[in-house]
């Protein structure tokens, strides 16, 4: 198994001068070793870049927003076109059967971002040549260096976007778990990178020598790179392995401690593979660095070791029991000081209780903080199992309060919701827990002179009417301070009363948990029964149903003083927004199924072209949704 270069055996004359020479040949210029280095510089631009344009993007929506809040004026019309035209395209989903069988993101913004960036990488890596020298005794191939380069590129955005606080999103406005989708591309893109790098620096001296060369070179001068190579690259791939969303789902309490105590270590031994090798520690020094910043900011900021917070001192939390085979936890809020937070936002809870001290679980926040001091805190959750299941069982055993460290508060929306003329709150089941508290929000603020909503539609689509328990009471007082600017409609897609109001299909259970495999959030209220009289319904409200309804059915329209339920129907998403009366700032915020999410998003993009034609200014779209 002898390789021949320009006449020199690549084995046999590894000491011949001539052999020297021409391995100093093969280190000029481009092709040399260090200068592979320098293609980390494309892709560290490149997503610098991305960045510096999230940012011009979050710091137009900022100035624009206080602009109209203060003025009335908006933004130019060429960026508002601009604008439209880019949520026409990335407001768009893929079908539900692409994005469930392929795991990739249903945004096709997202998406694109995401063609365009692997694209790119791959040009950087594989364009450039040659791939191999003459002779493994040359150096390390070009195509080893320019990927593994690659790997460094990438390893400083993967860490600073893992975490609860990023300055990622600081600076861009886009919460953690909307970033945790690049984060996983990078995760993936790091691996393949990484195999190509291993796969190029073994196949030359196996071709060259068969095995006996890959030993020697094994247990050669440079053996210690092959050894904490070959471990980082098995790290990294139990990191993504585990992090399949088979995976995740079967257990994601040791998916989720497993998960961060690999990734420590394979930066760590990233780190010793690349130290002294191209100046590549200093990437992990300033990505060490930068990430500590972070770590620092959520002790002393998000968490109770805030100094003027109650440090180290736990909340006592109670739980009840409520309807449908849910639990409510009521935490005591001393001040906003103690602890702030806007409308669609989630805290993370650690319950002191044995081993579940350990684990720390997100629940979305359905009530807002009141202006005066000392409020509750309230969620709702149906118990899944692990920790939820275990809360629920301390509720039979009479164990109504439990000691507490809560950590946030975290995501939301990076508008503020005050400065759009029209907000339409649009969700399903248990994704009522998001759009809530924007109604209540508004109502607390609508007599500020810096509020600018004029109108509010609610709309919520749920399995039965004992569900409507859950929010009756916040509904009630929110209607009585907005009077007409709002507008309520609840429709009950089967009516008999008692049936199960929470998730009936593992779609449901993503609603508003920023951990879908484990918890389901419900709104919070209190339980008050619903009493109601039947009427016919309006031609209006037939107009919303949905198509593949049973057009021979009765449709019963349900009517308090404060607002409409609609019962045995279920709105088409599409329909229901397509055909909205739009103000001049617009917001859509949806939480639900990712099919209701889907169409949601769909109809808000055929939408954008009454903002091109100039029938209004705005048409933005939130949604809650913890994945892919």
């Amino acid at each position: 198994m002898t390789v021949i270069f320009e006449g020199l055996d690549c084995i046999a004359d590894i000491n011949t001068t001539e052999y020297a020479s021409k391995a100093a040949l093969s280190q000029v210029g481009t092709h040399a070793g260090s200068y592979q280095a320098n293609y980390a510089y494309y892709v560290l631009s490149y997503c610098s870049a991305l960045i510096f344009l999230a940012m011009v993007k979050y710091l137009s929506y900022t100035l624009g927003d206080r602009l109209y809040k203060a003025t009335g004026r908006s933004l130019p019309g060429c960026c508002k076109r601009v604008f439209a035209l880019s949520r026409y395209c990335s407001y768009r989903r893929l079908p539900a059967c692409v994005s469930s069988v392929t795991g990739l993101p249903a945004s096709l913004g997202i998406l694109l971002v995401l063609g365009i960036s692997t694209a790119f990488v791959m040009c950087v890596c594989f364009i450039p040549h040659f791939y191999y020298r003459g002779c493994r005794g040359f150096g390390a191939p070009p195509l080893a260096g320019r990927a593994g380069s690659l790997v460094m590129a990438l390893t400083p955005f993967l860490i600073l976007i893992s975490g609860k606080t990023s300055l990622i999103s600081y600076v861009t406005g886009v919460s953690y778990e909307k970033l945790s989708v690049f984060h996983k591309a990078l995760g993936w893109g790091s691996l393949f990178f990484s195999l190509v790098h291993t796969v190029a620096l073994l196949l030359q001296p196996v071709k060259e020598g068969g095995t006996s060369r890959m030993k020697e070179l094994w247990f050669g001068e440079e053996n210690h790179l092959y050894t904490n190579g070959v471990i980082a690259l098995s790290l990294l791939f139990g990191i993504c392995l585990l992090s399949t969303r088979v995976l995740r789902s079967i257990c994601y309490e040791i998916w989720w401690q497993a998960h961060w105590l690999l990734g420590v270590t394979y930066f760590a031994i990233l780190t010793w593979h690349v130290y002294g090798l191209s100046n590549f520690e200093k990437y992990m020094w300033a990505t060490l660095s930068l990430w500590s910043i972070q770590v620092v900011y959520r002790v002393l900021i998000k968490s109770t070791f805030r100094p003027d917070r109650y440090i180290l001192k736990a909340k006592e939390a109670t739980l009840s029991c409520v309807s449908n085979g849910c639990f409510q936890i009521v935490v005591k809020i001393g001040s906003k000081k103690e602890l702030d937070w806007a409308p669609g936002q989630h805290i993370l809870i650690r319950f002191v209780m044995g081993l579940h001290t350990l684990d720390s679980h997100p629940f979305s926040i359905v009530t807002i903080p009141a202006s005066s001091n000392g409020f509750d805190l309230r969620l709702i959750v149906r118990p899944q199992r692990g920790l939820t299941k275990r809360l629920y069982e301390l509720i039979d055993e009479k164990c109504s309060e439990l000691r507490c460290y809560i950590d946030g508060p975290y995501g939301g929306m990076c508008r503020n919701p005050l400065s759009f003329d029209k907000l339409v709150l649009a969700s399903t089941g248990t994704g009522v827990a998001v759009t809530l508290p924007f109604v209540l929000f508004v109502a607390q603020h609508v007599n500020d002179s810096s509020c600018r909503v004029r109108e509010i539609e609610f709309h919520w689509i749920v399995g039965s009417e004992d569900a409507l328990t859950w929010i009756q009471r916040e509904l009630d007082r929110a209607k009585e301070v907005l009077q007409d600017t709002l507008t309520v409609n609840i429709f009950v897609t089967n009516s008999h009363r008692g049936t199960i109001t929470g998730p009936t299909s593992p779609e449901e259970l993503q609603l508003v948990a920023a951990n879908p495999e484990e918890l389901q959030l419900a709104s919070v209220s209190s339980l008050e029964s619903v009493s109601s009289v039947e009427s016919v319904s309006s031609v209006e409200s037939a107009s919303l149903l949905d198509s593949s309804c049973n057009k021979m059915a009765v449709e019963h329209h349900t009517s308090t003083q404060l607002y409409n339920i609609h019962t045995h129907h279920k709105p088409n998403a599409r329909h229901l927004l397509s055909h909205i009366e739009l103000r001049q700032k617009n917001a859509v915020i949806c939480a639900g199924t990712p099919s209701f999410q889907r169409d949601c998003a769909n109809a808000c993009a055929q939408l954008q072209t009454r903002v091109l034609r100039g029938e209004c200014e705005e048409i933005y779209l939130h949604t809650e949704a913890f994945t892919w």
